[in-house]
């Protein structure tokens, strides 16, 4: 038998998304809501509620990174999350290192990164989605990795290292 509700609550199970750590200016966010929404050309979406400083410095700068980080680096994805970034050095508090981009600040423990450039701002409730074109990847090529997953509600998993191929 189900329950039914009209909203994600504790009654809901947990949707597990893939998360980055979303760089903007000097600042970090962990970010779940995210998804590629173009392949040519390479365009991304990601959605982030106004109360957030990165929302205010996404608005200011229109240049971000998305930061894909091994499943090790989870504790980063708690403390960024967990304070907020006006005059707060999260860098220094999660122990990542800070690397320049070509156009966004890029953390070097990445194991993939997205720099994007926002060319579109929408609202359709409680998140703005930044439409964004992806201008470079960084890649490097650790095939030995382990995503993270955000389960909601401050938990987080990973995928297993032997996942389940099917055959064509």
């Amino acid at each position: 038998m189900f329950s039914t509700t009209t909203k994600l609550d504790e009654t809901c199970h947990a949707q597990p998304r893939p998360t980055v750590l979303l760089t903007c200016a000097d600042n970090i966010m962990p970010l779940s809501w995210h998804t590629p929404i173009s392949k040519e050309p390479f365009r991304y979406a990601i959605c982030v509620r106004d109360e957030n400083y990165s929302h205010e410095l996404l608005l200011k700068h229109r240049e971000f990174a998305l930061n894909f980080l091994d499943h090790s680096f989870v504790q980063a994805h708690q403390i960024t999350g967990a304070i907020h970034g006006r005059g707060v050095n999260k860098f220094k508090e999660s122990g990542l290192s800070e690397k320049k981009g070509a156009n966004a600040t890029l953390i070097e423990e990445a194991y993939m990164i997205y720099e994007c450039c926002v060319i579109d701002v929408l609202n359709y409730g409680d998140h703005d989605v930044f439409i964004a074109d992806v201008n470079l990847i960084h890649n490097k090529q650790n095939k030995d990795v382990s995503p993270t997953l955000f389960m909601g509600r401050g938990a987080y998993e990973t995928i297993s290292k032997n996942p389940t191929q099917i055959k064509r």
